[in-house]
């Protein structure tokens, strides 16, 4: 297993460990992907299981234009590019080295409607607004960041827009539920298997017809 340096994170800007590169193939909702991964990223061996959690319960708006907050390889994104084609996916990591894994995956399968750059939350998409974002909060990264991440979606939402999370419930998860609920006004539970649950907020709930693609 490649170790990150003493004191680096995959939640910051440059990885300073030595890059791995690993190969994944994923068959998830009928949906191929053959993605490529990295060390210094999260959960680079294998798919996580939040990740799943959240693509099977996602709920995407034909046309809409989606965000992938902490996009890490990019598998959320990816997906939710291939489910609903007529959607335009932007990725976006504070990490370069994700990004940068994220771009090559994009063009090895192909998928037209979605790109990746490099962010911290939210500093190169000012004044960009998204129907959907989907979040997999970096929890090692301590609540506090995933407060922020929060509190700032909302002011990247459509009215009727919608921040879909996925979280343990009893690691934090919880927690960052009782935020959206303050930040939002609204929280509800579109899922829950093995721990996780996937909870989705609605900004405005007006004139908003979600459906699941």
């Amino acid at each position: 297993m490649v170790k990150l340096q003493r004191g680096e994170h995959y939640f910051s800007k440059v990885q300073t460990c030595k890059r791995k590169e690993y190969k994944l193939v994923s068959n998830v909702l009928g949906v191929n992907l053959v993605l490529k991964t990295a060390s210094g990223i999260f959960s680079p061996r294998e798919l996580d299981t939040g990740s799943l959690m959240l693509i099977k319960h996602m709920q995407l708006k034909k046309g809409g234009r989606v965000l992938d907050l902490g996009c890490g390889y990019g598998f959320i994104g990816l997906m939710a590019a291939k489910m609903c084609p007529s959607c335009k996916v932007i990725m976006v990591d504070i990490n370069e080295r994700a990004v940068w894994v994220t771009k090559k995956n994009i063009e090895k399968n192909e998928i037209p409607n979605a790109s990746a750059r490099q962010s911290h939350m939210f500093s190169s998409l000012k004044g960009e607004l998204f129907d959907i974002i989907l979040f997999n909060p970096p929890m090692s990264a301590g609540l506090d960041v995933c407060y922020e991440m929060i509190t700032k979606s909302k002011e990247h939402l459509l009215p009727g827009g919608s921040l879909q999370m996925v979280a343990r419930n009893r690691k934090g998860g919880s927690r960052l539920a009782e935020k959206m609920q303050e930040v939002f006004g609204n929280v509800d539970v579109l899922g829950k298997d093995s721990g996780f649950w996937v909870y989705i907020s609605h900004n405005e709930q007006k004139d908003f017809n979600i459906r699941q693609i």
